[in-house]
Order: C-alpha cells, then sequence, then structure tokens
C-alpha cells in the first residue's frame, strides 16, 4: 500500500510513519524540511512543501492509495489567526480536493477533541462543535470541510486523539523539568479530569482505521483506557523524575487572576505568552476527558499503555535525550 502522510516529521505523524513503514507500506512524507537521513528505519519518498502550497504537490498524488493529513499549527501566541486559516483549514480542503482529483481510497483526517470546547468528562464524538481558540475554531473549519467535500465522493475518517504524549515528545519536557526542579505549583484543587494516551495507543488508532470500512464517513475519539485527575498525572510526573508535586490550593479565580498578571506582564515585557496563562489554568481546572467507546466498537481499538507505564517511559526518554 502507497500512503501519503503529511507532518511525518511531527510527534504523531513520525511515530504514525514507522509503524507503517514497519508494517511494509510504501509513505510518501510530506514535510516543511527535509527529512534527515536515518530519520526512519526504511526509506521514504520526501515531498518538501508548505502547507500554505499544498495545491503544488498535485503530480506526486498519483499512486497513493490513502492520504493521512496530520500536519497542524498548534496553538501558540502571536500567530495571527489568518495563518491558522490556511494551514489547518484551507490546506485540509485543498488536500481532500486533490485525493478526491486522484482517486485516493480513503483520506484520514488528524482533527482534535477540543474541537468540542475545553469542559466535559466523557465527551462523545456526537457533542456540538464548541471551539475556545483559533486553533480549534480552524480544526472545527477543516472537519467541516472534509465531510462536506468528500460526501459522496471519496470516504473519510476523522481522528480525534486525546491529549497525546510519549517518547519522543520535546513539548512536555518543560513540565517534566520544572516539576523536578519543584518549579511548578498546582493552584487548582487537582480534581478536574484529563485524558493523558500514550502516542503508540494513537497510533494503533490510525492503523486501525486504515481502508477499514466500518471507519469509512465517521469520527473517532482516540484516548487512553482510562482517565485521570489532574493531581494524579502531575503526581506521576513528579513520581518518576524523584520529585513531588507541590500543591497550593487558591482556587480557580485567584488562579486565574495571578496567571492573567503573570501573562500581560511577559507579553509587554518580553512579547510573549507568559508561562501560565489563563488557558493553561482552564487546561487543569476543568474536565476534558474523551468517550472512546466508539472506537473500541466500531475499529477494535484497545489502549495499551496506562498512565504510570507511559509516564515512566517518557522520562525515560527525557533523560537519555538530555532533557531531564
Amino acid at each position: 500500500m502507497r500512503l501519503l502522510v503529511t507532518g511525518a516529521t511531527g510527534f504523531i505523524g513520525k511515530h504514525l510513519t514507522e509503524a507503517l513503514l514497519l508494517n511494509g507500506n510504501e509513505v510518501v512524507c510530506v514535510t516543511r524540511k527535509k527529512i534527515s537521513d536515518g530519520e526512519f528505519s526504511k526509506p521514504v519518498e520526501n515531498i518538501i512543501c508548505d502547507l500554505r502550497e499544498i495545491e503544488t504537490i498535485d503530480d506526486q498524488m498519483q499512486g497513493i492509495d490513502v492520504v493521512i493529513h496530520a500536519a497542524a499549527q498548534l496553538g501558540h501566541y502571536g500567530i495571527p489567526y489568518e495563518y491558522y486559516y490556511k494551514v489547518n483549514y484551507l490546506a485540509t480542503l485543498k488536500l481532500a480536493e486533490l485525493a478526491i482529483k486522484h482517486r485516493v481510497k480513503q483520506f484520514i483526517f488528524c482533527s482534535a477533541p477540543f474541537v468540542t470546547g475545553l469542559e466535559g468528562r466523557n465527551v462523545s464524538e456526537d457533542a456540538p462543535y464548541h471551539p475556545t481558540n483559533p486553533y480549534s475554531e480552524t480544526k472545527m473549519l477543516a472537519e467541516q470541510a472534509v465531510i462536506q467535500r468528500c460526501k459522496n465522493m471519496m470516504p473519510y475518517t476523522i481522528l480525534r486523539p486525546c491529549f497525546v504524549y510519549g517518547a519522543g515528545d520535546v513539548r512536555r519536557t518543560a513540565l517534566y523539568r520544572s516539576i523536578k526542579k519543584k518549579r511548578f505549583v498546582l493552584t487548582t484543587n487537582g480534581k478536574a479530569y484529563l485524558h493523558p494516551t500514550y502516542v503508540s495507543d494513537i497510533v494503533d488508532g490510525f492503523l486501525l482505521s486504515v481502508l477499514n470500512e466500518n471507519a469509512y464517513n465517521e469520527i473517532f475519539n482516540l484516548g487512553a483506557e482510562q482517565d485521570c485527575t489532574v493531581k494524579e498525572y502531575l503526581e506521576c510526573i513528579a513520581k518518576y523524575t524523584g520529585s513531588s508535586l507541590i500543591h497550593m490550593n487558591i482556587g480557580y479565580t485567584m488562579s486565574v487572576c495571578l496567571a492573567n498578571v503573570i501573562d500581560g506582564i511577559s507579553k509587554v515585557m518580553f512579547k510573549k505568552a507568559g508561562f501560565v496563562n489563563k488557558g493553561r489554568i482552564d487546561f487543569l481546572a476543568k474536565d476534558h476527558s474523551c468517550d472512546i467507546s466508539k472506537a473500541r466498537r466500531v475499529l477494535g481499538y484497545a489502549p495499551q499503555i496506562n498512565l504510570d507505564t507511559g509516564i515512566r517511559l517518557s522520562v525515560e526518554w527525557a533523560k537519555e535525550n538530555g532533557y531531564l
């Protein structure tokens, strides 16, 4: 099978590409920069392309069986809305149109559970859209574009991975370091639920979806077998970094006020978001976990890595690679 994967050197994309190669597939990787020698265990075809110019890969779409669109612009301070719109929405629409043109057998889109908002436990795929920031809003638009454009033209599958982490995830290492050095303070009650999911379980969900007729024209949440509280998650990190969690519950309102002050000072003085802001307080104070029963029932999805094992593997990787 010949698959095209966008974002193949990103966190999820890299693990997914390696798994596809190990299963004997040919993989065409669309990336912003040239893939380094030895990046993957087997050779890949590399197309270097900015997502804003995704239409330029038209000729290279010939012979592709499945497209997995995993590239996106994540949420960061200072990025204009127009950029999110072009990268997350327009590029998805254009890539879907190319896939239809070249009679691709399936279009798999990597979305995000935040399209339904940042509040609720065991939220299902049927929950109404409620984006809260440019990232989730443009992901919502992309989902809608895939559904509307591909309808009756090409099978699509939309996957929403929940709070992915694991070996190779550089983004989380700052949190690991701050907890290890006792620079992180949990200022909420820590009872909110979140859904950290080890990357190999997410990859399994993608693999189960490829050319699976049961997955056609459906949306699936992908997450760990069990969600956990914020405090359980942070204490597990503390355990494997050889530290202890500092917990000083000052309440949600006071936490947000303090965060707004820190964030405001950082933006004025350093032109960047503060190390803490209202969005991060909301992330720690509000439930946001996913119902994965549909993926279990329809795809046979069965996540294997629990929180303790996943954090241990992640921290070990961070230590081995000089991040801790």
